[in-house]
């Protein structure tokens, strides 16, 4: 799924429609299903929980929207918004991304390590280049820990809040091999038709 410079990209385009009386808790929701990553003995159904997981795409869709709905905060709006960014991007990037690895004749990398080599280093373009990075980052540092009824403990939240913040410390991605199947491109259309498809579902719910 998309990487966190994605998600705030996302939500920083719906901060003006939507108005979270708390910017700080929106942002920390929007990364926020991801927070199960820190869980020990972390599993693919934690993740499925986490993110309101259901097979049926429609009933997927609206357990995201609930979410949006049950406060006007910032922090659920967040969390529905970071769960219906990765339905998209499953949709969209995620399934454009198998088709020119399957296409790729002669890869370097397995699928998984090349999805991560691509998205990781363009995560990495996004922070430096987006004019918002640094606002995103302040809000992030200055947000109070949040008592979630989610399927996401606080202390997790927190502890991935802090992973999140220090994800770009060293300058640059770990993964060096050159970008071959996803580019920067791909992520600026993707976060502008995320963001009207959301707003969209968002105006009709």
């Amino acid at each position: 799924m998309p990487l966190p410079m994605v998600h705030f990209g996302v939500s920083h385009n719906l901060t003006s429609m939507l108005k979270p009386r708390d910017i700080s808790l929106f942002y920390l929701g929007s990364i926020a299903p991801d927070a199960v990553h820190v869980r020990e003995n972390f599993t693919r159904e934690d993740k499925n929980i986490s993110h309101l997981y259901n097979a049926d795409m429609e009933i997927w869709k609206k357990n995201a929207v609930n979410f949006i709905t049950k406060d006007n905060d910032g922090f659920y709006v967040g969390y529905g918004i970071h769960i219906l960014t990765d339905i998209y991007w499953s949709e969209t990037v995620f399934s454009m991304f198998k088709v020119r690895y399957s296409e790729d004749k002669t890869p370097i990398q397995d699928e998984q390590r090349a999805y991560y080599n691509d998205t990781d280093q363009l995560d990495f373009e996004l922070r430096d280049k987006w004019d918002y990075s640094n606002e995103v980052w302040d809000y992030l540092l200055n947000c109070k820990s949040v008592d979630t009824n989610s399927p996401v403990s606080p202390i997790e939240v927190d502890l991935w809040k802090e992973q999140v913040l220090h994800w770009f410390d060293k300058g640059e991605s770990k993964h060096k091999n050159q970008i071959k199947y996803v580019s920067l491109d791909d992520l600026a259309t993707f976060m502008m038709d995320t963001t009207a498809r959301i707003r969209d579902i968002l105006l009709n719910s």
